[in-house]
């Protein structure tokens, strides 16, 4: 193999070894779970209302990216250090962001509550 071949081949891996939230600026999926819903066999039910969230340290800005099958839903920040919520927003069902800009440093909890009354947590970190 040709040295100028290895190194191509170097270049095109560490473009791809490149994390996604450095790519494309600091936005992160916030992974959520469903609270409840399972089936009779404990085969987890994930409502048609679940929303994708992302959040923007950078910006500071969580997005809430529903699927169109609620009117709204209900957003809350739990500090995890004091067990209390910090902030609360109400966004629209199809696409709402939320400014967590002022949150000082911690670990949070986001619980989303759906207009049909499906409750999602997550978990992220403001730094």
């Amino acid at each position: 193999m040709s040295k100028e071949r290895i190194i191509s081949m170097l270049v095109a891996f560490s473009f791809l070894s490149v994390p996604v939230s450095t790519a494309y600026g600091e936005e992160a999926v916030i992974n959520l779970q469903n609270n409840g819903h399972h089936d009779h066999l404990s085969i987890p039910f994930v409502p048609a209302d679940m929303p994708q969230v992302y959040y923007d340290s950078e910006a500071g800005v969580i997005t809430v990216d529903g699927p169109g099958y609620a009117s709204y839903y209900y957003v809350d920040i739990v500090s995890q250090s004091t067990l209390s919520v910090v902030l609360y927003d109400t966004v629209d069902g199809d696409y709402g962001t939320v400014d967590v800009s002022s949150l000082p440093d911690d670990n949070y909890t986001i619980v989303i509550t759906s207009s049909n009354n499906n409750e999602y947590t997550g978990q992220f970190t403001n730094y």
